[in-house]
């Protein structure tokens, strides 16, 4: 096979963080690295020698079985070549948790919370997500894609490449599936993977008011199969919680899902503790969100076995709720993510360094583990492993350029603030500030 000149060769990396090769344990970078990219996939890795030949660490099959001819291809410049003069590269974001798509604006809702009132009474009195529901029916699809675009291109920008998006505010047929084609939509013309998750569990709709055995049945007998056969869903989620839906909804839920072979995840945990812990484990879900209610019973189900934790510390930073203890459930062997839950209600900020930054802080992880939730464990948790969250061979060719000598300390020291200076995606080579 002769090299592909349309490959680009990313060299004089200073550090290179999130490879995923374990020869490098403890969070240990390569460093004088190289990147070979093409397709939209990292192609091929590696470092320098003292006498400035290519080592390779990584590579697809056909790059490893020519690589004898290949690499005197790459020093003889037969490749685009950008020399990133000795500065640090990581992985894009991956962000396991967000309802990206909606319509409406809740910033009064801020206002009242700072006077005192809860997330139950502004529900009651006629905010939350209710809310945003009326305003998600009346929107046209062209438009609810333009907002919806609008705030995926500012998360690109701060460097997530992967999503998780949910439905939710919709709560009929119709609006649900508006609001997953929009998600697909989002995919399609910004070159970033996105999981579509189905939230019709989400709350009860105006129209199943005291009805919601009926509405239960309505989601996931008639609704979830036909949105699956429509190929919008590729996730199912549901917010249990009192006032909302509990561990006989998410069994039933489940049940139907795995008819489909879909994963489940699930809002647990947020503000009571109503054994959703328990019945995830014993479910086998995909993930366990929220958690940040912790009874002791909880911890006797966590361990390397068990659903991935996807701790939302930009909600307890709105809501003024405690902090998931994820450094706690670390050391018990419980894996372990962080995703933005990015809403119009209760966590509309979607900064992933600041989310990082919280997660050290104030959820007990260090500044490497914070580096690992947000990128290989938050793809863990959306089952995007293969895909995303490493930048080794076969990967997305999605990862962020950074200054010299960067270490995931920096984004402690600098609150979230500490950016990249440049973000490579393989279907657009530089989205830059």
């Amino acid at each position: 096979m002769q090299p592909n000149p349309s490959w680009h060769w990313i060299t004089s990396v200073g550090s290179l963080w999130g490879h995923g090769l374990p020869d490098y344990p403890g969070g240990q970078p390569l460093t004088d690295a190289w990147l070979l990219v093409g397709d939209g996939l990292v192609k091929g890795l590696g470092t320098w020698t003292k006498g400035s030949q290519p080592v390779l660490l990584s590579a697809v099959p056909e790059l490893e079985a020519q690589w004898h001819s290949w690499y005197p291809a790459l020093l003889g410049d037969q490749f685009q070549r950008t020399d990133l003069g000795g500065r640090s590269v990581m992985p894009s974001f991956c962000d396991p948790h967000t309802h990206l798509v909606w319509a409406g604006d809740r910033s009064s809702e801020m206002i009242s919370r700072l006077g005192g009132a809860t997330y139950a009474q502004i529900a009651e009195a006629g905010g939350g997500i209710l809310s945003t529901v009326a305003k998600v029916r009346a929107l046209p699809e062209e438009d609810l894609l333009e907002l919806s675009e609008s705030r995926l291109h500012r998360l690109m920008k701060q460097g997530v490449a992967c999503f998780e998006i949910k439905s939710g505010y919709g709560l009929s047929l119709e609006a649900e599936a508006k609001s997953l084609r929009v998600a697909r939509q989002l995919a399609h013309r910004n070159g970033v993977r996105v999981v579509n998750t189905f939230l019709g569990l989400h709350a009860l709709p105006p129209e199943f008011r005291h009805r919601k055995k009926e509405y239960v049945q309505t989601v996931v007998e008639d609704w979830l199969p036909s949105l699956y056969d429509q190929g919008l869903v590729d996730a199912v989620d549901i917010f249990c919680e009192v006032g909302y839906f509990g561990i006989e909804d998410l069994e039933a839920l489940a049940t139907a899902a795995n008819r489909l072979g879909l994963p489940v995840k699930a809002h647990l945990n947020q503000f009571n503790a109503i054994g959703g812990v328990e019945a995830a484990c014993r479910l086998g879900l995909a993930s366990m969100d929220h958690l940040e209610t912790m009874v002791d019973g909880d911890w006797d189900y966590l361990g390397p076995e068990a659903p991935v934790v996807v701790g939302l510390p930009l909600c307890s930073l709105y809501l003024n709720l405690p902090y998931a203890p994820l450094g706690a459930m670390l050391a018990r062997g419980q894996r372990v993510a962080l995703g933005s839950d990015m809403n119009p209600g209760s966590a509309p900020s979607g900064n992933p360094w600041l989310n990082w930054c919280l997660g050290v802080l104030r959820c007990g992880l260090s500044p490497f583990q914070g580096l690992e939730a947000t990128t290989s464990q938050a793809a863990l948790a959306m089952g995007c492993e293969a895909y995303s969250g490493h930048l080794h061979a076969g990967m997305d060719a999605h990862f962020l350029v950074l200054p010299p000598a960067w270490k995931p300390d920096w984004v402690v020291g600098g609150m979230g603030s500490v950016g990249a200076e440049e973000i490579w995606f393989a279907a657009r080579p530089y989205f830059a500030y």
